[in-house]
């Protein structure tokens, strides 16, 4: 038997996306089932992907107007025909049409909704907002869909895709790369850490308000790329905000940080949030549905989504009056994470998804 993962993933990085995929390939390997990958031509020559090459098939796809192109159509005809697929499993949305029509009868085709698609379709062209219509409403009859956020998946129900297809599917995060070692200096630091991926869905603009009008002293290192930068030079951010580029190393950030922001107008189930939980920070959350999973968490400190005056109250609060952070609070966190949101719990479950007939139910 042979899964085939089709991924639009091609960040310099491997992230917990890779490594929980390398991980279900071993798990699947043990089992006696062989996986192949595809991705975007653009990451054929990251590291994670050159790695990947050594071990398995890789194939790559035109990224660019994907779901129209002919090439996709044709490279996905390709690989089916060069390998008997039991399995295929399409990530990001991207791909899903091109992976599930040109699929042999015999099948089983799951699409996985990890990303906000109604603020995508929100600031999508009229044209692509047809082809998404059409991507969730007349091509899904073969799918089976997984969706870490319970509101992407409703989305997607109000264009046509049928509920009774969709499973609730909560990313699981690689804890194994977590250093979990006590940080005893940790509120002496006062730096926040914040990720601005994207500068509007993460809340970069709320921060750079905020800090305007804080006098205590603030520190966020905000990481980011080339946008972020370039935002931040826009506006002229004060220098309370800090930008630096992605590192290698996680720990890095979250053990030299006293408080994560997670101010996102949009999200997935992020896996910084449940790494950063994890990882022993405590946490200023925006209140969007698909941050509600942090409700049964301790030390989190919730603000309403683009409420700036309350970002710079409970800034100024966690500034002015440092918060003791107990060691049972982050056991009983990182209880949660290892029995619901672990890679490996991700990877069994997954497993018992693609196989419910040969292996045990753990859905």
């Amino acid at each position: 038997m042979t899964v085939l993962q089709v991924c639009a993933f091609a960040a310099p990085s491997s992230g917990n996306f890779v490594c929980v995929l390398l991980r279900l390939e071993e798990k699947l390997r043990k089992k006696g089932i062989d996986t192949i990958y595809a991705f975007p031509l653009r990451a054929k020559d990251k590291d994670w992907c050159i790695e990947m090459q050594k071990r398995t098939k890789v194939y790559f796809l035109p990224e660019a107007h994907a779901r129209i192109k002919i090439q996709t159509y044709s490279m996905f005809k390709k690989i089916y025909k060069e390998n008997e697929i039991d399995v295929v499993h399409s990530h990001f949305e991207l791909y899903d049409m091109p992976a599930t029509i040109t699929a042999p009868k015999n099948v089983k085709v799951f699409w996985h909704l990890h990303d906000a698609i109604g603020e995508l379709y929100k600031k999508a062209t009229r044209p692509h907002k047809i082809l998404t219509r059409l991507h969730y409403n007349a091509f899904w009859k073969r799918a089976e869909m997984l969706s870490v956020s319970e509101k992407h998946a409703d989305f997607a129900t109000s264009l046509g895709f049928p509920k009774k297809n969709i499973t609730y599917f909560p990313n699981g995060i690689d804890t194994s790369r977590i250093d979990i070692s006590p940080v005893d200096n940790r509120n002496e630091l006062r730096q926040f850490l914040m990720f601005g991926w994207e500068v509007h869905r993460k809340g970069v603009d709320l921060i750079v308000e905020a800090a305007k009008n804080i006098k205590e002293p603030l520190s966020v290192t905000l990481i980011g790329q080339e946008a972020c930068q370039k935002y931040l030079t826009e506006v002229s951010a004060p220098e309370s905000i800090v930008f630096s580029e992605p590192v290698k190393d996680i720990n890095e950030l979250y053990r030299t940080s006293y408080v994560f922001l997670h101010i996102s107008r949009a999200e997935g189930l992020s896996y910084a949030l449940l790494e950063a939980i994890y990882a022993g920070l405590p946490v200023v959350c925006s209140d969007i549905p698909e941050n509600l999973v942090a409700k049964e968490f301790k030390n989190i400190f919730w603000v309403k989504t683009g409420d700036v005056t309350a970002l710079q109250n409970i800034l100024k609060e966690l500034i002015s009056n440092p918060i003791e952070i107990k060691d049972s609070d982050i056991d009983y966190n990182r209880n949660i994470i290892d029995c619901k949101y672990s890679m490996d719990t991700w990877v069994s479950k997954m497993v018992t998804c693609y196989f419910p007939d040969v292996f045990p139910k753990m859905l």
